[in-house]
């Protein structure tokens, strides 16, 4: 196997997840938030569903892990999935987007607290500071009066639950014998059982416009459901390193279809933001420094 045989599956994953912003944008202009984050975890859990019966991939749970299992499905899932829809009906996908690359920070922290053998390098924490200055330039904070803090609140919120989610799932999943397909299949059925109960507090839709729906089935299909596909097999082809970069290079999508596409406005401090917040994301990952370190140690 070629040693770049991830690279298609690698980009394919930037461009499917750099347009979830966009899909978000255009499903929440017929449907309610809380509707689009249900479409979209539901279309996955089926597409992943097809793919397993296509592979004639069995799904065998273990009693011990169903209670991870339910807490990754809902806070590395449902949660998340609701609060950026919820972000996208007060900000831009640009900055939701942007945003959302400051992920790995969340993942950093709650690893170091969840994890003992992974406690925070030093160059971790000046990673983590860097990471969050960057946000705080990324928002302009300023300028409060132009920041709607309840919109930046609910994405921040949704990015510390994929990072508690992840770490969580490093901690008490690492040796589930369920395959990647497996896991984040029954991760999806299950946060859509979990949103179901809540679905008509969103109201029924009304003047759905078919891209709206189109939008939502994207979100799902692609979104929610091929992206995880992708995911495990950049993460065994290439290992979980170089899958997490895929981080890095989303917000160029996503900025790119904001502006395009959907007309929105591109502020200076929002790409000087994401950069210095990009860096604290490597430092915090080990992406910068590592080699001077083995470099010292030789």
């Amino acid at each position: 196997m070629s040693r770049r045989s991830w690279l298609p599956a690698y980009l394919s994953l930037v461009l499917i997840w750099g347009c979830s912003f966009m899909f978000n944008e255009l499903a929440l202009r017929s449907f309610s938030a809380i509707a689009v984050a249900f479409g979209r975890i539901s279309l996955g859990a089926l597409t992943l569903v097809i793919v397993l019966l296509v592979l004639r991939q069995p799904v065998r749970l273990e009693r011990s892990q169903l209670l991870d299992l339910v807490v990754v499905a809902a806070i590395l899932t449902a949660l998340p999935f609701a609060l950026i829809a919820f972000a996208q009906t007060r900000v831009t996908s640009i900055l939701a987007g942007l945003l959302n690359a400051t992920t790995p920070l969340w993942v950093a922290i709650f690893v170091a607290l969840l994890i003992p053998a992974e406690r925070a390098t030093r160059q971790q924490g000046v990673g983590l500071l860097l990471g969050f200055a960057g946000i705080g330039v990324l928002l302009g904070v300023w300028n409060v009066d132009s920041l709607d803090a309840v919109g930046v609140l609910a994405m921040l919120g949704a990015t510390a639950c994929y990072g508690f989610g992840t770490a969580w799932m490093r901690w008490r999943l690492t040796d589930s014998s369920l395959s990647g397909a497996s896991l984040s299949t029954v991760q999806l059925v299950i946060a859509t059982a979990l949103l179901l109960p809540v679905l008509p507090l969103g109201g029924a839709p009304t003047d759905v416009k078919l891209e709206s729906v189109l939008a939502l089935v994207g979100l799902g299909v692609f979104g929610a459901g091929l992206a995880y596909v992708l995911f495990w097999r950049v993460v065994r082809t290439a290992g979980p390193t170089i899958a997490a970069t895929v981080t890095y290079l989303i917000p160029l999508v996503s900025t790119t279809l904001g502006i395009v596409v959907l007309g929105e406005e591109l502020t200076w401090n929002q790409p000087v933001g994401a950069a210095i917040a990009l860096v604290g994301v490597a430092l915090a990952q080990g992406l910068i420094g590592a080699r001077e370190k083995a470099t010292a140690k030789a």
